[in-house]
């Protein structure tokens, strides 16, 4: 029996976008119309490095590297018709009220899929604090949501709950290799390319 898709991203990870587009892009030349259901984690630098400088986030990821980083997640992202700014970021932002609007979203049985771009493009084609509630306010109004109702759930033990579940589980099945997509119970590592992921869709 063939099941949603789930991608598991981190939102301080624009590899997370690529493997979104690269997915949408594949599930449509596979003709399939099934939503896609999102694990939003955070990985274990991106919880200790709220309101880090950019920068200094990526010098203590990738080292000597975090250029050569960005250069390369940049072209990939250029190839899929989005412009970055990666130059516009100046302090990385915490990301839990995005990842509480999406856990929202899906409990109610939405698709999260417009709002995951959203802020994706919000962050890294414009520099935007997805963790200033007036950015969220504008992004969760193209969702027709309150903030309000977000940050009560962003700030309940259930929101708590849900998201440490949800990370320990991609840490299960994925190997903490983010982001990862699973379809129909294979797992694929990384931001596959669409002839890697329509095999796998059909």
């Amino acid at each position: 029996m063939q099941t949603s898709p789930i991608l598991a991203f981190d939102f301080l990870d624009p590899w997370g976008w690529v493997a979104e587009r690269r997915l949408n892009i594949a599930m449509t030349q596979a003709g399939i119309t099934r939503d896609v259901t999102f694990h939003p984690c955070r990985s274990s630098l991106s919880q200790s490095a709220t309101a880090m400088t950019y920068p200094a986030f990526l010098e203590r990821r990738f080292g000597t590297q975090a250029a050569s980083h960005q250069s390369l997640v940049a072209v990939e992202l250029r190839k899929l018709g989005i412009e970055p700014a990666f130059a516009a970021i100046t302090n990385l932002p915490d990301s839990c009220p995005a990842l509480a609007a999406v856990l929202w979203l899906q409990r109610r049985g939405r698709s999260a899929q417009h709002f995951v771009g959203s802020v994706f493009a919000a962050l890294y084609c414009h520099g935007q604090d997805i963790g200033d509630p007036i950015v969220m306010e504008n992004l969760l109004s193209r969702e027709m949501l309150a903030f309000g109702d977000i940050q009560e759930f962003m700030h309940s033990d259930d929101f708590g709950d849900e998201l440490r579940d949800t990370e320990a589980s991609v840490a299960a099945w994925s190997g903490r290799v983010i982001p990862s997509v699973r379809i129909n119970g294979a797992v694929v590592f990384g931001a596959q390319t669409p002839s890697v992921l329509i095999p796998m869709l059909r």
